[in-house]
């Protein structure tokens, strides 16, 4: 077979995942709620309590990014979801390339996280005035590089554990936790110092941080790169993680 006939078989074995798992996510409706809805609720109600007075758009920016990690969850998700829909048989039989599976299971879901970012974020430009100093190609770096990390966090996540309990449990302690001490709820100058500390590890960190630069700083394109280029970093490593060690064999419980 030809490189041209293997790259085509590639996309072509992706694209089907993706269009597969688009539909169940249509169904299921609930990323909506989680992705959408409840970050708007808790900006809405908590933004000048939490991130200052009159700052609102900045509260609706650090609880999109926490948020945007729901894509860790629905990425995990989609992979348990192939033993509860006892489909997982055929995928081992069949093995389909390790990569193209991956990237059709991520794909709509990744989609779906860059929609709530832009959102969230015109919201906090139109409506709450946050200014933007920098560029939109900065604000789409960050988003973009955000998404690989907890795309691919996902997966590993998923690799990590057996049964949708655990999973899931390990999640929402990553989701509050990172989201807490990374500056998403309360901005890092006015956590304690500890917690400051601990942020500067999570990926909520490193993007609120070039968001801050892109919008409300100087809008200089230092800063953004360094953060993109940790984001960055920690997505092909989480990436490279998960497609060599993904086993099509290796039993999973779906406890839905």
């Amino acid at each position: 077979m030809s490189t041209t006939e293997e790259r085509a078989g590639f996309w072509s074995v992706a694209a089907g995942y993706a269009t597969t798992e688009l539909l169940v996510l249509w169904r299921m409706r609930t990323p909506l709620v989680f992705m959408f809805a409840v970050p708007a609720t808790l900006a809405l109600t908590l933004g000048s309590a939490v991130a200052g007075e009159g700052s609102h758009g900045r509260a609706m920016l650090g609880i999109a990014v926490m948020f945007s990690f729901t894509t860790t969850h629905y990425t995990g998700l989609a992979l348990f979801r192939e033993f509860g829909s006892n489909t997982w048989i055929r995928q081992a039989l069949h093995r389909p390339p390790r990569g193209a599976f991956l990237l059709g299971k991520i794909l709509p879901i990744a989609g779906i996280g860059l929609t709530q970012l832009s959102l969230f974020t015109a919201i906090a430009v139109v409506f709450y005035g946050t200014p933007v100093h920098g560029s939109v190609w900065q604000l789409l770096a960050v988003a973009v590089t955000l998404l690989g990390v907890s795309c691919a966090m996902g997966v590993v996540l998923y690799l990590v554990t057996a049964d949708t309990s655990t999973f899931e449990s390990l999640f929402y302690i990553f989701l509050i936790t990172a989201g807490s001490v990374g500056g998403a709820i309360v901005p890092d100058g006015s956590l304690p110092a500890l917690s400051r500390a601990v942020g500067v590890l999570t990926p909520h960190h490193w993007a609120l941080r070039a968001l801050d630069e892109a919008t409300s700083g100087r809008g200089e394109w230092g800063p953004v790169l360094q953060s993109v280029g940790v984001l960055g970093c920690c997505a092909v490593v989480l990436g490279a993680v998960a497609a060599t060690a993904f086993d099509y064999r290796r039993q999973k419980y779906d406890l839905y």
